[in-house]
């Protein structure tokens, strides 16, 4: 079950030619087309200049869409709904929900992170989990911007149209509907915090030319370990961008669509999908 936790968050989270080349797809049909890039959320410094194959798409597009509106982070109100959505009801701690066992292992890990359980009590399993992991990746060089922001932040320079396949509001949703997940989860994310060093290079590599093996294994194994986790953060997900997608193919104009690199490749992802409903799939 190795590497199953970080495949939640590159949810990122299909079969390729042996000679990818980039994470960028072009989809079309009809004579109308549209870009579809795998997006890595954090990057390193060492990881800029993004794929050329990126900025083709970027340049050839009349519209960038995104998963979510990045801006909408920065406004006040959304940072009280942010702790809200992770925060526990008012009779539970981490303390109640947990067992001894894990409880003592997470405080554990807190430490070492230095993030003392203690300014956690009131988080949610869940949420405690994903804070361990930014802290974890931070140390390991990776930075907030990933290619969304980047291309967000450059669709913005070039006065390029943006959207969003969903509301900030809503993936804050899918923190509080899992906020409760168990203590499977929470001893299996902490035991493979370890595995990042390992796992994050791999991951950025794939993402360079294109492939998903380590990917696909960690979502097979999300999958079956986790399926209503795995449902509601990949299928439904990728069910609903798919309407929003065919509308855009519907049109003369050209949108690049930037979403997670978990949602793209795989059996249950973006490609699989499209190419099953007639469109031409064709690898930058």
């Amino acid at each position: 079950m190795k590497k199953l936790f970080v495949s939640f968050i590159f949810i990122v989270l299909a079969n390729v030619l042996a000679l990818a080349q980039s994470s960028v797809w072009e989809i079309s049909k009809d004579g109308n087309s549209l870009y579809i890039g795998g997006s890595v959320h954090i990057l390193r410094a060492q990881d800029f200049p993004l794929p050329k194959e990126f900025n083709m798409a970027f340049n050839k597009s009349d519209t960038l869409v995104f998963e979510v509106n990045i801006d909408e982070a920065k406004d006040p109100d959304t940072v009280q709904k942010i702790l809200r959505y992770m925060t526990l009801p008012e009779n539970k701690t981490l303390k109640t929900v947990l067992n001894q066992k894990t409880y003592e292992l997470l405080a554990t890990k807190c430490k070492e992170l230095g993030l003392p359980i203690e300014y956690m009590e009131n988080f949610s399993p869940f949420s405690v989990v994903n804070i361990l992991l930014v802290a974890q990746i931070g140390k390991l060089g990776f930075m907030s911007q990933g290619v969304d922001a980047y291309y967000h932040a450059e669709a913005v320079q070039n006065a390029k149209k943006t959207e969003f396949l969903e509301t900030f509001e809503f993936q804050l949703k899918l923190f509080y509907d899992f906020g409760m997940i168990g203590d499977e989860y929470v001893l299996q994310s902490i035991n493979e915090l370890d595995d990042l060093e390992d796992v994050m290079p791999s991951l950025i590599a794939e993402w360079r030319s294109g492939t998903s093996k380590t990917i696909d294994k960690m979502q097979k194994e999300m999958k079956e370990k986790f399926p209503s986790l795995y449902k509601a953060i990949v299928i439904d997900r990728n069910q609903k961008w798919l309407v929003s997608i065919e509308k855009y193919l519907s049109t003369k104009d050209v949108e690049f669509i930037i979403v997670g690199l978990g949602h793209v490749q795989s059996d249950d992802g973006l490609l699989e999908s499209l190419k099953r409903k007639g469109y031409s799939v064709k690898q930058l």
